[in-house]
């Protein structure tokens, strides 16, 4: 259920921007200056992360952000931040011509319990 609460949650710009600024540091100014280059706000940048992993993340990542989340304080910070990190780290590679293995393809029916 944790993993609804957060796609319903930072699916929306301003609770995503609420949250990219209370992990705050390096990661908050980060993602503003590239929400900024992209003409948007931090929050619609980090909403659309969210909403791309729900679409299309593959069984490898959803069990990943769960490890990353369990057991943390605020769970849904971290898996906001994970999620985040991760498309980041994605479009990196693409732009280098690389491609991570798994990818995010389309998400299979008994992922859609998830969300």
């Amino acid at each position: 259920m944790l993993h609804a609460e957060l796609i319903r949650t930072c699916s929306h710009e301003k609770v995503a921007e609420a949250a990219i600024r209370s992990v705050g540091g390096a990661f908050c100014e980060r993602v503003t200056l590239l929400a900024r280059a992209c003409g948007v706000s931090c929050g619609a940048f980090a909403a659309q992360r969210v909403r791309r992993f729900a679409e299309e993340a593959c069984e490898e990542h959803w069990e990943a952000l769960e490890k990353a989340v369990r057991g943390a304080d605020t769970p849904i910070l971290v898996g906001l931040r994970w999620i985040v990190e991760r498309s980041l780290d994605e479009e990196r590679q693409q732009d280098k011509g690389e491609r991570a293995a798994c990818g995010w393809p389309r998400r299979t029916p008994a992922l859609e319990a998830r969300v």
